[in-house]
C-alpha cells in the first residue's frame, strides 16, 4: 500500500463536544449524563504514565491505474478526511487486509478536513478524481450536483446492504433529488453535538444543567466571574467551528435554513431568536475570537464551566490524548478529576422549538463518477461489514455506526462499538466504559434523528457553498461586537443565503 498526504498547515476544526449529567427533558428523552469514573478502568500505573493516542455502471478507471471490472484485482485510490501519522497507519492496516482478501490495492491519500472541497474540486477540472472518499454529508448533495459522486453507485450499494441496516436519520440527510439514484452517498458513522458543563460548578452554585436556552443562560450567569468562564462558544468570524456551534443552538430553537419549500427563512422571528441568544451567552464567553482550539484549551485548563463540543473531546477529557493534555491544577496528581467533574448534554431546546434537538454530523463513503467501481464498491462493502469495526476504531468516541447490523434490528456493530478502545499502549478504555451505558442508549436514540440545516429539504448544496464560504459566521461576529442587531443579522443572513442560492440556479 502507498500512502500520501495532501495535508495543509492550517488546523483541522471540525470536531465538536461531548456532555454528562442526568435527567429528562420535556420529551421523556434521557438528556443529561454523568461520565462514569474511570480509576477503576485506566488503572494506578497508567495515570502516571504518558498517553500516546489519537484524538476525532463501470468508469474508465479514474485514478484506479490497472482497475479491472471485476473485483479480481486493479488498484483504486481512496481520499481520507483522517490524516494524522496515527490515523493512517491504523488505515493502512484495515487496507492491507481488505487487499489480501480481494487482491485490489489500494493508495490511500490523507486530506485535512478544511482542505478536502477545493481539493475535490481542484482534483474534479484536472480529471484526476480518486475512486472513494471518505467525506462529511455537507457536501454530499454538492458533489451529485457537481458531477463529483456517482449517486447511482451509492444507491446501489445501500440496496444491497440492506436499506433497513441505516440509521434512518443517516440516510434522510444524503436523499438527492437524481434520476440516477437516490443516495448521494454510503453512510459510514457520525456524532452529535453537546454542551458539556461542570458538574461540581453548577451544583455549587445551585443552577440547573443546560438543557434549555433559559437554564444556559442563567447557569453562565451565576458562574461567569473569578476565573471562571461562563460559557465557551464559536465567537470567531470566517470560522467553521463558529458556524457549527450556532448551528447547535439555532436548530434548538427550530430556527432553520430554508422551509419545506426551499424559501430561505434565517430571518424569520425564530432565526432572529437563536441570534440573540447566543449573542447574550457570549457575554459569558472569553474576550477575543473564540474556536475550536481556545474553547478546549480553556476546558480542559479547568476554566470553562460549559461549551459546546464534539464527542472528540472525550479521550482528551479523560486525559488519554498527550497532544492536548489536561492542563487544570488539580489534574497534575489526578488525570480523573475533570472527567469525572463533567457532563453533557445532547438534546437542547429554545424557547421556540417544538422538542429538544441535536444538531449532527455524518461521515460518509463517496463513490466518484470516475471511480473503476466494482473494486470500489468492494471496498465499500468492506468497510461496513468485515472491516467495519477496524475503520471506526480511528477516532472512534466520535464515530457511532450509522450501520446497526447485517439485518433489520441486530445491533452487531452497534454492540462491537462500545467494545472498541479509546487510546493506546496501556492506557486504554472501551468507548462503553468512556461513556457509560446510560449514554450510550440515549446516544443510539438521538442517533437516528441528528438534524442539519437544509439538508432534509434536499438543499445540500446551498449548505455546502455556505459552510463553505463562511459568510454566515461574519455577520454573527458583527452581531456579537454589538455593530448591527439580531435583527439585521438575521436579515443580512437570509439575504446572504438567497443570493448564494440564486448564484447556484
Amino acid at each position: 500500500m502507498r500512502w500520501k498526504s495532501l495535508r495543509s498547515s492550517r488546523a483541522v476544526s471540525t470536531t465538536s463536544p461531548p456532555h454528562v449529567g442526568t435527567g429528562e427533558s420535556s420529551g421523556g428523552r434521557r438528556q443529561v449524563f454523568r461520565l462514569p469514573g474511570l480509576l477503576c478502568v485506566i488503572g494506578a500505573s497508567a495515570l502516571v504514565a504518558a498517553a500516546c493516542s489519537g484524538d476525532d455502471g463501470s468508469g474508465d478507471g479514474g485514478s484506479g491505474d490497472g482497475g479491472s471490472d471485476d473485483t479480481g484485482g486493479g488498484s483504486i485510490t481512496m481520499w481520507t478526511v483522517y490524516d494524522t501519522a496515527d490515523r493512517i497507519a491504523t488505515m493502512e492496516g484495515v487496507l492491507d487486509e481488505f487487499t489480501e482478501q480481494s487482491g485490489i490495492e489500494v493508495e490511500l491519500v490523507g486530506v485535512s478536513a478544511p482542505d478536502l472541497s477545493q481539493a475535490m474540486v481542484s482534483s474534479a477540472a484536472a480529471g484526476d478524481l480518486p475512486d472513494v472518499i471518505v467525506h462529511g454529508v455537507e457536501l454530499s448533495a454538492g458533489w451529485v450536483s457537481e458531477g463529483i459522486l456517482d449517486p447511482a453507485a451509492a444507491s446501489e450499494m445501500i440496496e444491497e446492504l440492506g436499506v433497513d441496516t441505516f440509521s434512518e436519520g443517516a440516510l434522510d440527510l444524503i436523499r438527492v433529488d437524481s434520476e440516477d439514484g437516490e443516495y448521494a452517498t454510503v453512510p459510514s458513522d457520525g456524532w452529535g453535538q453537546m454542551i458539556f458543563y461542570r458538574t461540581d460548578l453548577l451544583d455549587e452554585a445551585g443552577v440547573e444543567p443546560p438543557e434549555t436556552y433559559e437554564q444556559a443562560l442563567a447557569a453562565a450567569d451565576a458562574l461567569h466571574g473569578d476565573g471562571t468562564i461562563g460559557f465557551a462558544l464559536g465567537t470567531a468570524g470566517g470560522d467553521g467551528f463558529t458556524t457549527q456551534v450556532f448551528e447547535h443552538m439555532a436548530l434548538a430553537n427550530d430556527c432553520q435554513l430554508v422551509d419545506d419549500n426551499g424559501e430561505i427563512t434565517l430571518d424569520s422571528p425564530e432565526c432572529v431568536e437563536a441570534i440573540q441568544f447566543y449573542t447574550d451567552l457570549a457575554e459569558y464567553a472569553p474576550a477575543g475570537a473564540g474556536d475550536v482550539d481556545t474553547t478546549r484549551a480553556n476546558f480542559l485548563a479547568g476554566e470553562t464551566a460549559m461549551m459546546s463540543w464534539s464527542p472528540h473531546l472525550l479521550d482528551e477529557l479523560a486525559g488519554l490524548f498527550p497532544d492536548t493534555p489536561l492542563t487544570c491544577d488539580e489534574c497534575g496528581d489526578d488525570q480523573q478529576w475533570l472527567v469525572e467533574r463533567t457532563s453533557m448534554v445532547p438534546l437542547f431546546l429554545g424557547p421556540s422549538g417544538d422538542e429538544p434537538t441535536q444538531y449532527g454530523i455524518t461521515v460518509n463513503l463517496g463513490i466518484t463518477t470516475s471511480a473503476d467501481v466494482e473494486p470500489s464498491k468492494e471496498l465499500v462493502r468492506y468497510l461496513l461489514n468485515d472491516g467495519y469495526m477496524g475503520f471506526l476504531s480511528i477516532s472512534p468516541e466520535g464515530r457511532f455506526p450509522m450501520r446497526a447490523g447485517t439485518e433489520p434490528d441486530d445491533t452487531t456493530y452497534v454492540d462491537g462499538w462500545t467494545e472498541l478502545a479509546v487510546g493506546s499502549g496501556g492506557n486504554t478504555v472501551t468507548v462503553g466504559e468512556l461513556y457509560g451505558e446510560e449514554a450510550v442508549e440515549t446516544i443510539v436514540q438521538s442517533a437516528t434523528g441528528f438534524e442539519s440545516w437544509g439538508i432534509p429539504q434536499g438543499q445540500g448544496a446551498l449548505v455546502t457553498a455556505l459552510r463553505g464560504d463562511l459568510q454566515l459566521s461574519n455577520i454573527l461576529r458583527e452581531a456579537l461586537d454589538g455593530s448591527i442587531t439580531a435583527e439585521e443579522a438575521a436579515s443580512q443572513m437570509a439575504q446572504h443565503a438567497e443570493q448564494v442560492a440564486s448564484e447556484l440556479g
